[in-house]
């Protein structure tokens, strides 16, 4: 007579083995029910951040069609041409002489008992003045102390006396030379010189 030793249910063994297959699907269902919902919430997110940016570059084209009507073009084109003039003017400015502080300065450095007689200058491609004059001087020593006058101011450089005699009433006759910086007579300079006219700012810092 044989004797079973155990016994094992088929049917509970059978049930168990389904519920092991059934949940990796349920899990797998749930994460892709939330990478769905995810998508599509992510898909409406950006449908309304295209939306919001359609809005706000409509109303800045509104904007701008606004100020572009502000302003006329004529007005534009006439105020360009305005600027170009301006720009010129100033250009112009810029170099523009005025002759008057070389002679003030002269006045006010020629010491007495010396004169001149001939005047020339000359505007160089350095942008300098040369100075050419002639004059007569009661003796050497009034010759020496105007060399020393120029030479303290700081518009005359390299000035020379040259050709020194003595004429039929024994006056001293001499020729000169001299480059005048440039400052002293270029427009913007002068006025540049502040509560000065043009005469009196080329002699209001010398000796």
């Amino acid at each position: 007579m044989d004797q079973q030793t155990s016994f094992i249910p088929k049917k509970s063994l059978a049930k168990e083995g389904v519920a092991m297959r059934e949940a990796p699907i349920g899990i797998f269902m749930l994460l892709a029910t939330l990478v769905f919902f995810a998508s599509l919430f992510a898909g409406v997110g950006v449908f309304f951040y295209k939306l919001l940016l359609s809005n706000e570059i409509k109303t800045m084209s509104a904007a701008l069609e606004r100020a572009e009507r502000a302003f006329e073009p004529s007005l534009i084109v006439e105020l360009e041409r305005l600027d170009k003039r301006i720009e010129s003017a100033k250009e112009i400015l810029a170099s523009h002489t005025v002759i008057s502080p070389v002679f003030a300065l002269l006045e006010s450095n020629t010491i007495p008992n010396l004169r001149f007689n001939k005047f020339t200058y000359t505007f160089t491609d350095s942008k300098k003045i040369e100075l050419v004059m002639s004059g007569q001087a009661r003796s050497y020593a009034y010759v020496a102390v105007q060399s020393d006058v120029f030479g303290k101011s700081k518009y005359f450089t390299d000035h020379i006396f040259s050709n020194l005699n003595l004429d039929s009433q024994g006056n001293v006759t001499f020729d000169f030379f001299a480059s005048i910086n440039p400052s002293l007579v270029y427009y913007k300079d002068v006025i540049a010189r502040e509560g000065t006219t043009p005469a009196e700012a080329s002699v209001e810092e010398q000796p």
